[in-house]
């Protein structure tokens, strides 16, 4: 079953990009309640995967589209969030996610620096909104991407100092000063640098923390990943700056110098995801366009 909700999700949403081991995990949770279709010949042509109050994916296949399947799909999602005792429907992001929200081409608010897909369209958050969705945040949600073959020259590296701050790879030792950093900049990102993978030293390929220090103080980090979304594709993500040193280039300067060291190692283009407005303008600043955006649909069940 679970090879076949992986390649449901692969071929109805291409544009969202998601490590194949963390689809496989989240599908293959027990907690999950799915709700399939299939058709004559018993292939599966749509399912809704259900996590307690949010729906992690609803899809039909183009095929088999505009014949009241996802509708029915959708109804049957909401009936088993409401029987589990829950008053809201959220689509996308809940415990864990596939995505962040909906796929569309709609912005909700004003944007900068985008370059859509070819073939992304609103037809998705237009189905759910026509059945009393709601975009649930006051601001875009959305992912960026940058072919590095348009990367400029940059002189900056890993390992110089820019203004008095130095930027360089986090190693063991410096784990709970990223953390005090994270903490103080934004705490909801402090578990995604509680990996120990993180800090296996600058010789190790793969994953990665950019630090920018004031002497021993961390005030900056960024997250630097090596096509662990794909061959060819790096990312970067969860960009913090400690609020005492605002207003000094840092976050610019570690995404510029992040993406430098991703083109450095091959990485065709680089990759940014679950990210929302403000942000557009400092990655926008190195390179990075808006790609996608995110629906974060949600609905009262009462």
């Amino acid at each position: 079953m679970t090879n076949e909700l992986v390649s449901l999700f692969r071929r109805n949403f291409p544009f969202v990009v998601r490590e194949e081991a963390t689809v496989r995990r989240i599908l293959e949770n027990k907690e999950c309640k799915i709700i399939e279709k299939r058709n004559e010949q018993n292939t599966l042509i749509g399912a809704a995967v259900v996590h307690k109050n949010t729906i992690l994916m609803l899809c039909v296949d183009k095929e088999y589209r505009k014949q009241g399947i996802g509708s029915d799909l959708l109804f049957k999602a909401e009936q088993v969030i409401r029987e589990l005792g829950y008053k809201d429907v959220k689509v996308g992001a809940g415990d864990d996610y596939l995505m962040p929200g909906v796929p569309t081409s709609k912005r909700y608010t004003d944007a900068v620096n985008e370059r859509l897909y070819e073939g992304i369209d609103a037809s998705e958050s237009d189905f759910f909104e026509k059945r009393g969705y709601t975009h649930s945040w006051d601001c875009n949600c959305f992912d960026m991407r940058f072919p590095l073959d348009e990367f400029a020259e940059e002189e900056h590296s890993v390992g110089d100092t820019v203004g008095g701050i130095r930027y360089r790879f986090a190693t063991e030792a410096d784990a709970e000063k990223v953390y005090a950093c994270t903490d103080a900049a934004y705490e909801e990102f402090t578990l995604y640098y509680k990996n120990a993978d993180l800090y296996r030293g600058e010789g190790s390929q793969n994953p990665k923390v950019l630090i920018a220090t004031d002497g021993e103080e961390v005030v900056g980090t960024l997250l630097v990943n090596l096509e662990t979304e794909g061959v060819g594709l790096g990312s970067v993500g969860c960009t913090t700056v400690k609020p005492s040193h605002r207003g000094r280039h840092i976050g610019v300067n570690m995404v510029t110098i992040g993406t430098k060291y991703l083109k450095d190692a091959g990485m065709k283009e680089a990759y940014l995801g679950y990210t929302y407005s403000g942000l557009d303008h400092m990655y926008g600043y190195a390179g990075y366009k808006i790609c996608l955006y995110y629906m974060m649909a949600e609905k009262s069940l009462e």
